[in-house]
């Protein structure tokens, strides 16, 4: 007898999942083995370690990096070899940092460089693409035993609002001590896969590491101590410094202390999320203005009222970003105005609210009573 109600079958297959979501896409740029078939200063799309390693070998710098992103979940990286076969100078690591400047999809920056002259042009690398309205920040990290005073001075020389310091290095879970390259992009594979901005990852725990690297006696490099009776926090000196500080897990392993750009001139830069945030509603109302076609209508009243309720519909959405401010009228908002330029070719869209921050510090104000 013919099923008036055929069953449906379902031919789906399930595996594992080894990558999730990215929000913030990942470039990288590095030595590759001379063997490799990538061509120098040519960026390549990499979602499997073997593609990494046809493209820049299986042991070279870059290809390490690649497959260490690759495996902390990031799904596809954007890889780049600056030279093949020897360590590339300042001049070929710039080379192709600037193809990376003009691709509007690149979000985040990596080198495999440990030096501090270098991480410096990778953070002028980043500001220039801010020139043509890229929104990129850099990553990087410093040679294994690096003192917290290196740190504080490479975070100095570097002084940038579009670059964070990570440190110290971190331990594998062979017990082997990477290189604060990896250190830096680990903490970028976290950042990049994390789409709630307002979330800055304090305290955030750094899966597959038994910690950050130990000093002579054993205990690790950074810490909080007492100092000949005094209490001394290591991390406190390093955020002051501009660096964004791993700490020793409370469960093993690795952790975030706090995330911040090497900017210290003044306190508006001492969390990533200020700068996530800044270039993320940047990115929402411009990709609001071309999606929805304001380019393709013409420069009227209408358009840009309603060009200007849209974007304070965008804002008003992401208010755990941004909160309103009072506006002349008494009223909370986000002051959004369209105007029209003189000669009717463009528009300007500016609008203003407070970054939402992080709590940082919670002080227990202990005040325990005993009866006797």
């Amino acid at each position: 007898m013919t099923q008036m109600y055929p069953e449906v079958r379902d031919a789906t297959t399930l595996g594992p999942l080894f990558s999730q979501a990215l929000f913030l896409p990942i470039a990288v740029e590095g030595q590759a083995d001379g063997a490799g078939s990538a061509t120098a200063a040519v960026p390549y799309e990499i979602s499997r370690p073997s593609d990494s390693d046809t493209r820049f070998g299986a042991s070279s710098s870059l290809g390490l990096l690649v497959k260490f992103l690759l495996a902390r979940g990031v799904p596809v990286v954007k890889a780049i070899a600056s030279k093949k076969g020897s360590a590339p100078s300042l001049p070929e690591r710039q080379a192709a940092w600037a193809v990376l400047e003009s691709d509007q999809a690149v979000r985040i920056r990596l080198t495999d460089s440990v030096v501090q002259s270098d991480l410096v042009a990778l953070a002028d690398s980043c500001e220039n693409a801010d020139l043509i309205n890229n929104k990129q920040i850099g990553f990087g990290g410093m040679a294994a035993a690096t003192s917290a005073a290196n740190l504080i001075t490479a975070a100095a020389a570097i002084a940038s609002k579009r670059f964070v310091l990570v440190g110290p290095a971190i331990i594998d879970e062979n017990g082997v001590t990477l290189s604060g390259a990896f250190s830096a992009a680990a903490v970028a594979a976290e950042v990049a896969k994390n789409s709630d901005i307002s979330d800055d990852l304090d305290t955030f725990p750094l899966p597959a590491f038994t910690g950050i690297e130990k000093d002579a006696n054993g205990v690790p490099i950074f810490r909080v101590k007492v100092v000949a009776g005094s209490a001394v926090n290591d991390f406190e000196t390093l955020l002051d410094g501009g660096v964004s500080p791993l700490r020793q897990g409370r469960n093993g392993g690795a952790e975030i202390a706090h995330l911040r750009m090497t900017y210290t001139t003044d306190t508006t830069m001492d969390a990533l999320m200020t700068r996530l945030i800044m270039d993320q509603l940047f990115v929402d109302v411009r990709d609001y203005c071309e999606n929805n076609q304001f380019l393709r209508r013409g420069n009227t009243e209408e358009t840009r009222n309603d060009l200007k309720a849209g974007v304070e519909a965008l804002l008003t959405e992401r208010s755990n970003w941004v909160t309103p401010i009072t506006q002349p009228d008494g009223t909370p908002g986000y002051g959004v105005a369209v105007q029209a330029s003189a000669d009717g070719r463009q528009v300007t869209i500016s609008y203003t609210g407070n970054i939402v921050r992080g709590i940082q510090t919670i002080l227990v104000d202990a005040r325990l009573i005993i009866a006797v």
